[in-house]
């Protein structure tokens, strides 16, 4: 048996010890272990610690609290997080229900009432599984796009864990037939807004560093004509327990290209996302390094080309 073997066997065990804990123990452990991380991993400490500091610096904003309180309260906030996806085994409609609280429902029924679709846009903060499990057991069809794990043992426990969620899972390189099928029945179809949009996206100032945003959001909902409804969960002190919160779907771009809509809605979306995060920091997800430079050589040819890809003036990738 190999190692990743063996530790995906050891995590298989840990989440079925976790999921005979009652729920404020498992709680409990998993922020201790969160603290013990805090402390024992001072590289990425202070890494994340720059990076928050550069991104209020740049948007000429106020931090909330200390940076190291937030940073802090991050690996906790991560901790807890890993934990209740290992509990996934044990979700059910009514724990659900008690734990995540939906405020604004009625954007999100409006816009179904409607009979397009709707696509359902967030970022990575508070517990976006946890709030596609919670909106999959309320009774709604919501389906979502998953990166396939293709070779090793370990990358396919995140799909284990996923398939207790109620969620209709699509494979992004070969599903897209699907869930176009799934938003013409009028059922919602969830984007994460806020990752790597790769060499197709909107390049763009996001939290102050010059990334490409995903145009999928944009792209799926003016094509199709589902509405795009933001939403976005925030965890309620060191529990399991979140507020959701359902945004009014975007309004209609007046005139402009398809291209140039797709960029303005994109940019849009950011904004409010950057809002979101910049408000609560501690909860979203700076483990991931986003501003990592990754389309530098495609970004110059594009300079060269055409001079039109420069700092502060959004450029759909396409």
């Amino acid at each position: 048996m190999s190692a990743v073997q063996i530790l995906r066997k050891s995590v298989l065990l840990f989440s079925k010890t976790l999921c005979h804990l009652p729920e404020k123990a498992a709680a409990s452990l998993a922020a201790g272990a969160g603290l013990a991380a805090w402390l024992a991993w001072g590289k990425e400490r202070r890494r994340i610690e720059s990076c928050i500091d550069r991104v209020y610096f740049r948007l000429n904003r106020q931090i909330p609290a200390p940076v190291e309180l937030i940073v802090r309260n991050a690996f906790v906030h991560f901790s807890l997080a890993v934990c209740e996806l290992l509990r996934f085994p044990t979700l059910t409609a009514e724990n659900l229900a008690a734990r995540v609280a939906f405020n604004d429902r009625e954007n999100v029924d409006q816009a179904l009432a409607k009979g397009r679709g709707v696509i359902l846009a967030l970022p990575h903060i508070g517990n976006w599984e946890i709030l596609g499990a919670a909106i999959a057991h309320a009774g709604y069809r919501i389906n979502s796009f998953y990166l396939a794990q293709k070779e090793d043992e370990l990358g396919g426990l995140l799909d284990h864990f996923r398939q207790y969620s109620g969620i209709i899972l699509h494979d992004r390189d070969r599903g897209g037939v699907k869930a176009l099928k799934a938003l013409r029945a009028g059922e919602m179809l969830g984007m994460i807004a806020d990752q790597d949009g790769a060499n197709n996206g909107v390049y763009m100032d996001f939290l102050g560093h010059w990334v490409s945003m995903p145009a999928g959001p944009a792209n799926w909902s003016l094509k199709t004509g589902a509405a795009l409804v933001p939403l976005f969960s925030l965890r309620q002190g060191h529990s399991f327990n979140y507020r959701a919160v359902f945004l009014p779907a975007m309004a209609e771009e007046e005139r402009g290209s398809h291209n140039e809509k797709v960029v303005a809605r994109t940019v849009r979306l950011a904004r409010w996302m950057e809002n979101i995060i910049l408000t609560d920091p501690d909860q979203y997800l700076w483990f991931y390094d986003r501003f990592k430079p990754r389309h530098e050589a495609w970004i110059t040819a594009e300079k060269k080309r055409d001079g039109q890809m420069w700092h502060g003036n959004p450029r759909y990738g396409s």
